[in-house]
Parts: C-alpha cells; structure tokens; sequence
C-alpha cells in the first residue's frame, strides 16, 4: 500500500472469504438481514460474524467508528440501544470503549473479504473476538 492509498483512505486488500469456511456460513444465514442495511452504509464495514447474530463495525476501528448487531432480525446502532435499553450517554460511550478494547485485542487476526449487496466489506472470524463481543451484548441484555 503506498502512500497515496493512505492519504485516500483506501485500505488493505484482504484475501476472499472461503465460501466454505464456518464464518460464509453464519454469513449466509444473516444475509437476509444484512444486505438491506449494506446498501444504506457507504462507509466502510467490518463483519464480525457470531453464532446467530453479528456486530458491524461501521468507520475506521480502532480510532474512529460505530456499531451495528444484526439480533434478532433486527438491526441496533448505539442509538437505538439508547432508546430500547434507556442507557445514559455516558453508558452507551462505555460500551463503545469496550468494543474498541476488544478490537484492538484482536488487531493481529486474520481478516478477510467478501460482497455483499455488491460492496466489499471485511469479514473478521475470530473466536476470541466473538467471545468478547457477545459477552458485552449479554450484559447489556441486547
């Protein structure tokens, strides 16, 4: 990656997800749910795909970024967790601080890419990830 792709944001070319592979076929069972929310997002995405659900990171984590969950059926950012669970600001940034700690934990996992709704996003199988995740979204009762 040279200079230019840094000053233009353009990031690291990741090798395509196995169609095969456990985390294309979590994948495929969220597709339904996911493809409506890619097409809305023009930023760039990061899929961490868990058992029955997945977090989106939305942006440039670790700096700069938002959250999605595909629960349920349903897609939740931090500001309709506000809404559903009533959570104060100041809770809602300490969730935030959590995910990007988890993020930067697992900084040196291999990722991936794959199309969605005919973008590109990253796809991130990581079991320690997912532990993570999925722990802060049972605390939260999301």
């Amino acid at each position: 990656m040279g200079i230019f792709d840094k000053l233009l944001g353009k990031g690291q070319d990741y090798p395509a997800l196995d169609p095969a592979s456990p985390a294309a076929a979590r994948l495929g069972t969220l597709q339904p749910h996911l493809e409506p929310f890619v097409k809305q997002v023009s930023d760039k995405m990061e899929i961490v795909p868990l058992e029955k659900e997945a977090v989106v990171f939305i942006g440039k984590p670790p700096d700069a970024f938002g959250a999605a969950w595909v629960h349920n059926g349903k897609i939740l950012n931090f500001k309709s967790l506000m809404q559903d669970k009533k959570l104060p600001v100041t809770e809602v940034q300490l969730l935030s601080d959590r995910l990007r700690d988890a993020y930067v934990r697992s900084k040196d996992v291999s990722r991936f890419s794959t199309t969605i709704a005919g973008k590109t996003v990253i796809v991130t199988p990581s079991e320690a990830l997912e532990r993570d995740v999925s722990k802060i979204f049972q605390e939260l009762g999301a």
